[in-house]
């Protein structure tokens, strides 16, 4: 088992925000050390019996937080889905840092560009994901699926594509129209009657399988005149 932060007044913390409130709290500390070398040392300074968590209050002096004790609870998951991370956020000093993974969460530009790069998707519709999977909580790729990626995708405007292998020999092509009953989405994976899309001319979205005043075909999708 392995430390990968700690419990101190009334927070979880990343080593480095331990030791930082530690000295803040006047707290001496060794510096150049391990982490766990250096809350030992400061521990055993104060008479703390720093392996038997019982003995001492975490207000007082930092207990540690084991990799198997991190969770995280996301729910803002769409339909009422249930689902917990294996970590959590250092909540110190506004840092952010995952305890488990011992790294911050990438800006959304390089998530969008991980988005756009893993799972082929354009930069307007890999954006748009990137910014919903981040208000689901899903902010670093480790603890994100493709079904979330393409859960996501379903929520937006996009082009509906198949994938099909043509020629000899054989390359595969995206076709903008489906060429089979219920043929899913490259992007999506969802029909394209449940597609949506902007019209080019007025700017309204609407749904693949609507009539519209509008006699065009754009993002893949049949434009109807009424």
């Amino acid at each position: 088992m392995s430390i990968v932060g700690y419990s101190y007044q009334a927070e979880n913390l990343c080593p480095s925000c331990t030791l930082k409130a530690m000295r803040a709290n006047g707290i001496k500390v060794q510096r150049g050390k391990p982490h766990e070398d250096a809350v030992r040392r400061a521990a055993k300074n104060l008479g703390i019996d720093f392996d038997d968590e019982r003995s001492y209050d975490s207000g007082d002096f930092p207990k540690p937080v084991m990799e198997e004790m991190c969770e995280t609870e996301l729910t803002e998951l769409p339909d009422g889905e249930l689902r917990v991370i294996s970590d959590e956020r250092c909540t110190g000093y506004k840092c952010g840092k995952w305890l488990v993974l011992g790294e911050k969460s990438p800006s959304e530009a390089v998530l969008t560009g991980w988005v756009r790069g893993e799972h082929e998707l354009p930069r307007a519709l890999a954006k748009q994901i990137a910014g919903e999977l981040r208000r689901w909580g899903l902010s670093h790729p480790e603890f994100i699926t493709e079904d979330n990626v393409r859960q996501a995708a379903a929520m937006f405007p996009h082009d509906y594509a198949t994938v099909h292998a043509e020629g000899n020999p054989q390359r595969i092509v995206l076709s903008p129209t489906p060429r089979y009953d219920n043929e899913s989405c490259f992007y999506c994976e969802q029909p394209w009657e449940k597609h949506l899309f902007v019209c080019d001319t007025c700017g309204t979205t609407v749904p693949a399988d609507s009539k519209h005043s509008h006699q065009a075909q754009v993002k893949g999708q049949i434009g109807w005149e009424i």
